[in-house]
């Protein structure tokens, strides 16, 4: 019984790393993306005119946005983390896996519009304004394809 145990527990230990992987991948894309909304809602803020505009404000959560898009997020979307693989954990349709090129596309559209906001956000209100509309357009795009909604 004590050798069954051991062989148990000993085959059990690699299950357990790999599910472990899994989660920890979840869960860093999804503070990533965090991250992504609470810049971009300090900039809608002020690009709705809901608060007044702070170029320093602006210009900060604009380089945090660029910095994340920058980043390199591979290691977030690990094969067998998709919505169906982790329901209620994941929200990240299966479609991504299968169409890697437009999701890394899209990715390569975000970068280059944050990179654009980054380089206006602490002029002025408008100029902010109308890149922070294109970042969200990539947003969408993404979402739209790619992102399960939360109920």
């Amino acid at each position: 019984m004590r050798k069954f145990l051991i062989a148990a527990i000993a085959v059990s230990i690699p299950a357990l790393a790999i599910a472990d992987a899994a989660t920890d991948a979840v869960k860093a894309r999804q503070e990533h993306m965090k991250g992504y909304g609470q810049n971009v809602g300090v900039l809608s803020k002020m690009a709705k005119g809901e608060v007044d505009f702070d170029s320093a404000a602006a210009q900060q959560a604009a380089d945090a946005l660029a910095e994340l898009a920058g980043k390199d997020a591979s290691g977030y979307w690990l094969p067998g983390t998709s919505s169906d693989d982790m329901p209620g954990v994941s929200y990240a349709y299966p479609a991504l896996w299968q169409d890697g090129a437009k999701a890394g596309e899209i990715a390569g559209q975000l970068r280059e519009a944050a990179l654009a906001l980054q380089g206006v956000a602490g002029t002025d209100r408008a100029a902010m304004a109308k890149a922070l509309g294109d970042v969200g357009k990539t947003c969408q795009d993404c979402h739209k394809d790619f992102r399960m909604k939360k109920d």
